[in-house]
């Protein structure tokens, strides 16, 4: 989910006299994965192995564990190489098999304690246990998290990772809808970051000129903006390119019109990328032949620990849940400036 700078002509303006930067793009957009030991103080040996209750004697280092003998709680346990998964069974209906409770307080989240750790593997890509049986969860040494798939008759046993908050994109709609740019007006020019040069006396975009839209009133970190774009007033024949701005123009239009005077839209799904460090959404505009442009803004698609600064209330959803989700939102990217 690398995000690209945008690039500019030597015509264009720069509105803070700043050069490009990528100081927003620190974060890889995973979450930190802990590395502490799954069991990690005292001895107390696991009620029901070899009675309530029982005490083992404290250990220096990891406990030797063979096949069959009791893993003991609090410590770490090594059961050697090559030995075989150890293996719980149940006949439940409806009631889990394994059941992991923790009732403690991590200090550093302000919330209780993981319920499970997976220590990261060496590899990038995991292994499969088996080539007939799919289950496998692993965490890998690039924090990703990975599943084994069973596709019977596709391919057999594959390895995929587990898209989550921080690691997939989402679709983030506004909750209402936005004029972000409407040249017709002087208000509706507030957010072109280089309007200087690029616009005629009545505000319409100049032939062979391109403007970048400041969206950083929309989008804290987007990826992609959905929009709808129109062209009104022309002066002629010609089209619309818009893309990022990072990076040469491309050689493709999403907007066409014909003649004087002519009225088009179309939706459009745009690119973003950073301007400048203090401008960090944009996309940019280029017309073939002058015109004024209008784009309506009304979603984005953006990393999950990400959300628009709209209300953003899906159909069917409430404002608590909508709340639930700001709040991870903003767990998730302070846990990731921790990182």
């Amino acid at each position: 989910m690398t995000r690209k700078m945008s690039t500019r002509g030597a015509g264009d303006s720069h509105p803070d006299g700043a050069g490009s930067s990528e100081a927003g793009e620190q974060g890889s957009g995973r979450l930190p994965m802990g590395r502490r030991t799954l069991l990690t103080r005292g001895s107390v040996v696991a009620a029901g192995v070899v009675g309530v209750g029982a005490v083992a004697t404290a250990v220096a280092g990891p406990a030797s564990a063979q096949e069959g003998d009791p893993v003991l709680m609090a410590t770490t346990n090594d059961a050697g190489d090559g030995v075989p998964p150890t293996l719980l069974t149940a006949e439940n209906a409806g009631i889990a098999t394994f059941v992991i409770v923790n009732e403690g307080v991590d200090t550093t989240n302000s919330g209780a304690g993981p319920n499970l750790n997976l220590i990261p593997s060496s590899s990038t890509v995991p292994e499969p246990a088996s080539t007939t049986v799919g289950g496998d969860l692993t965490a890998t040494g690039d924090g990703a998290l990975w599943f084994t798939h069973d596709f019977v008759g596709a391919g057999g046993i594959i390895p995929a990772p587990v898209h989550t908050e921080a690691t997939a994109n989402v679709y983030a709609p506004l909750g209402t809808p936005v004029r972000i740019l409407d040249t017709r007006t002087a208000a509706g020019r507030t957010n072109i970051v280089n309007a200087s040069g690029n616009l005629d006396s009545t505000g319409r975009l100049l032939s062979g000129k391109t403007i970048y839209i400041n969206l950083d009133s929309l989008v804290y970190y987007g990826e992609v903006a959905l929009a709808n774009v129109t062209v009104t007033g022309t002066a002629g024949s010609g089209y619309l390119t818009l893309w990022s701005g990072a990076g040469t123009r491309p050689t493709v239009s999403q907007i066409n019109y014909t003649g004087a005077k002519a009225t088009i839209a179309n939706f459009v799904s745009v690119a973003t990328a950073e301007y400048s460090t203090t401008i960090t959404n944009v996309i940019a505009i280029y017309a073939d032949e002058t015109t004024q442009v209008i784009l309506d803004v009304f979603a984005f698609i953006m990393p999950g620990f990400e959300y628009a600064k709209y209300s953003l209330v899906p159909a069917g959803t409430t404002a608590a849940r909508q709340a639930a989700r700001l709040q991870r939102a903003r767990q998730a990217v302070n846990a990731a400036k921790r990182s």
